[in-house]
């Protein structure tokens, strides 16, 4: 039976656009982090492109060649080597603002854009194909887990109180992966046994399938579930009194709550072993997400500044609204990527985005936070209610740039927490 990855490269490398060379090198983790950047960055490309155009329409041709080379950088990463020469042979040719030729510029947009346009087609049917393969999660294997990215997974299932999950260390958490596994593999028969037991009127072993769950949801943390079960054993502890029909409503909101738990935790997909420290090393590398800009002039005592957000163009955006010697942008596009990038670096600031996939950016602050990070963090929305922007704020965010971003309100927000 041939290996998902190794089906995934093939279909990868099938794309005439990418080098084939560098997809048949990666590893597994690599592979499944080349793929997360691939929808990432194609997701980007629409936008890329209307602004593209746009500024050609309106003989812009500064804008022209900085969307060229953002397009440029992201193919790059893509592994789209010859388009991506393409590219750069172009903004080269074109140094000179001054000496641009119109019809020049229109004659490579007329082939480049459609060009795209057909890649990006491709590169989205390719994964439409990896998504429909059966139970992978893309092509990563079981043992390529990364702590931070399973932890976030986890923090996602609200029933689970965050600040215990926040605060485990890695062989915490291995011990606790296993309880979430255990627990799901077991709810069925604990909702046969209960069920069994109330519909015989057991009390006794009604009361004692109920110790048994409240013990389980005690050690997963599950704590407004816990406390429920907590309060009907102590309210049925005179068998005498109990009565029938206030219990089987609570056992079956109980039995309710834990099956949608059970379902929360087996959609994550959590490896069935993962490795205490000392037991094996597990590394998962990020590649292909991660872009860094140098403002001109910027030196190693330049401010470091990360940058959360999944659309890449806004590097430039940013670079362009501080535009000064200070700063050093370092920009990552998943929650993932940027917890990965954290291990080994403190930056001087956070700048998240609001637009993450599949993350809760209270969460991941809170995260950001637990790990000891103490930078200030500043919070990029299109709107935000007032109840919102307070809880974030109690998270640990400083302050908040609406967008549409404009260079003023940045370099005004970065100077006052950063200097």
């Amino acid at each position: 039976m041939v290996n998902d990855s190794v089906l995934a490269k093939e279909k990868l490398s099938g794309l005439t656009e990418i080098t084939s060379e560098a997809i048949s090198d990666m590893t597994d983790s690599q592979l499944f982090s080349y793929v997360q950047a691939l929808n990432v960055t194609t997701a980007a490309f629409p936008l890329q492109k209307d602004e593209l155009v746009q500024a050609f329409d309106e003989k812009d041709y500064a804008t022209v060649f900085q969307w060229l080379q953002v397009i440029s950088s992201s193919l790059s990463q893509m592994h789209a080597d010859k388009l991506a020469g393409e590219c750069e042979k172009h903004i080269n040719l074109n140094k000179d603002l001054s000496s641009v030729r119109h019809v020049r510029v229109k004659v490579f947009l007329d082939y480049f854009v459609p060009t795209l346009d057909l890649f990006v087609s491709d590169v989205h049917q390719v994964l439409e194909d990896l998504d429909a393969l059966e139970d992978v999660d893309v092509v990563v294997k079981k043992d390529d887990v990364c702590p931070d990215s399973i932890r976030m997974k986890i923090l996602t299932i609200s029933d689970l109180e965050a600040k215990y999950i926040t605060q485990m260390d890695d062989d915490e958490l291995c011990d606790y992966v296993s309880l979430l596994n255990k627990f799901e593999g077991e709810f069925k028969s604990q909702e046969t046994g209960l069920r069994g037991a109330i519909k015989i009127k057991h009390y006794v072993f009604v009361i004692q399938w109920l110790t048994g769950i409240l013990e389980t949801l005690t050690k997963l943390h599950a704590t407004q579930l816990a406390n429920d079960c907590k309060n009907q054993i102590a309210i049925n502890k005179d068998f005498n009194n109990i009565r029938h029909e206030k219990l089987d409503v609570f056992i079956n909101y109980l039995l309710s709550s834990m099956a949608v738990l059970s379902s929360d935790i087996k959609a994550l997909k959590l490896p069935k072993k993962m490795f205490k420290s000392g037991e094996k090393s597990v590394e998962v590398e990020h590649i292909a997400v991660e872009v860094e800009i140098l403002s001109p002039g910027s030196s190693p005592d330049s401010k470091l500044i990360l940058i959360i957000n999944k659309m890449t163009m806004f590097m430039n955006s940013f670079k362009n609204a501080l535009g000064d010697k200070d700063h050093k942008l370092v920009g990552v596009s998943t929650a993932e990527s940027a917890l990965s990038y954290l291990k080994t670096v403190k930056p001087d600031m956070f700048i998240i985005d609001e637009d993450l996939p599949g993350t809760d950016c209270y969460v991941l602050i809170k995260i950001i936070r637990a790990t000891g990070q103490l930078a200030p963090i500043l919070f990029t929305a299109s709107k935000i209610k007032k109840d919102k922007m307070v809880k974030y704020m109690e998270a640990g965010v400083a302050d908040f740039i609406m967008k549409p971003i404009t260079p003023a309100d940045v370099k005004q927000k970065v100077s006052k927490y950063l200097h």
